[in-house]
């Protein structure tokens, strides 16, 4: 399952950055997956398949279905107790509004991504996200769905 995720997260990405049009069609057929897979068991595809639909949305410019789709990801990973998969969401969200120069949303996120792994108990993880982001001169707080 989660070689399939991380596969369309990655197919989005790699289209995304001008690799080719197959990668689209890749990452449109496993988002095609998990919108199947989601019908069949709910509390274990959905926050991946709304993962990957907001990846989706934003290799195709709307903006503000993508962030609707990140916001219900990390709403159903956390709702399931999937705290892993919130740690992912936000980060793809971070790395969205990054790219948007949406800096202070990116922040945020990214900072909710690093409490997530260190929840999960992914130290070299949340070490990773604290560095490579600069989150100790992050003066920001923690997103409004960690919280909740």
């Amino acid at each position: 399952i989660y070689r399939e995720c991380y596969k369309a997260i990655i197919a989005f990405h790699l289209y995304r950055e001008g690799e080719g049009e197959e990668w689209l069609e890749e990452g449109m057929k496993l988002l095609s997956k998990f919108q199947f897979w989601k019908t069949i068991s709910k509390d274990v595809f959905e926050s991946k398949f709304l993962l990957i639909q907001a990846e989706y949305y934003a290799v195709s410019c709307e903006i503000d279905k993508a962030k609707t789709s990140f916001e219900a990801s990390i709403k159903a990973a956390r709702d399931e107790g999937y705290v892993n998969e919130q740690g992912l969401a936000f980060e793809r969200y971070g790395a969205f509004l990054e790219a948007l120069v949406e800096m202070t949303e990116a922040s945020i996120c990214y900072k909710s991504a690093h409490v997530c792994y260190l929840q999960w108990g992914a130290l070299a993880l949340a070490d990773h996200i604290w560095n490579k982001y600069k989150l100790s001169t992050c003066k920001e707080g923690l997103h409004p769905l960690l919280v909740a």
